[in-house]
């Protein structure tokens, strides 16, 4: 039978994460419980690009798996679905040559952090954005984004207690998108990221742009000093896209 590769849409508010866990509801155990009842059989393991964490989004994240019988995707996508809370969804499923692998084929992948900018708390933005109750310097947030771009060390850009071994990641692109509605969107693009580097990243933005931080601070972190950054919410990031050749 031919692997399948599913994008898979999800709000990660009321998940544990994406992998598959035993003290919480997984988006990767709801996948493959919607999997089985699909093909009316146990669920169905599937194989995903990576991990994101409690309370993360994503719009584009990838996985692939072995259908027990040959199938639609079309059909699949929209059969699956029915079995899938309001807050899950395979937006594509497609047929894939059998090298392909979800994980360790992908090239980059791209969050989003979005932040918005009030003094008061606004409900429909709160879903996936973080607050913040000041204005920020915007072009001194993309002046530091700029300088996280290239190969470098990230050794102080990740959670305590994170067990990677290796901490070289390289980032393709990092931009401050002003929006000029309130919102605040950090785009950035990379081969991998270590344990929430890009939560710290983008809290290490905001206090540059509140006048917390300098770019002194920045160039510490990438030196490897450390610094007491805030990791922000969980809530404003998202999963955009994973790219392949």
């Amino acid at each position: 039978m031919s692997k399948i590769k599913l994008t898979i849409e999800y709000l990660g508010t009321d998940f544990c994460g994406w992998q598959s866990q035993t003290n919480g509801i997984s988006v990767q155990d709801t996948v493959e419980k919607a999997l089985g009842n699909y093909f009316d059989c146990p669920p169905i393991r599937i194989y995903g690009a990576g991990r994101t964490d409690v309370g993360v989004h994503a719009k584009g994240q990838v996985a692939h798996f072995f259908p027990p019988k040959d199938v639609n995707p079309y059909k699949l996508c929209l059969g699956v679905n029915l079995s899938l809370p309001s807050s899950v969804a395979v937006v594509q499923a497609e047929k894939v040559d059998d090298d392909f692998d979800a994980r360790f084929s992908a090239t980059s992948k791209t969050y989003c952090y979005r932040l918005y900018v009030s003094a008061t708390r606004k409900p429909t933005l709160d879903v996936n954005h973080a607050q913040v109750y000041r204005p920020l310097n915007v072009y001194k947030m993309a002046l530091a984004a700029k300088m996280l771009e290239g190969t470098h060390d990230f050794k102080s850009f990740q959670k305590t207690g994170s067990n990677l071994k290796g901490t070289i990641r390289t980032i393709n692109s990092f931009d401050v998108v002003d929006n000029n509605d309130g919102t605040i969107h950090l785009i950035v693009n990379g081969n991998a990221f270590l344990y929430n580097q890009v939560r710290i990243m983008a809290g290490l933005l905001v206090q540059i742009g509140s006048g917390k931080k300098d770019i002194d601070d920045l160039q510490a972190m990438l030196d490897g000093e450390k610094r007491t950054i805030k990791t922000m919410p969980a809530k404003g990031l998202t999963l955009e896209r994973v790219f392949y050749e």
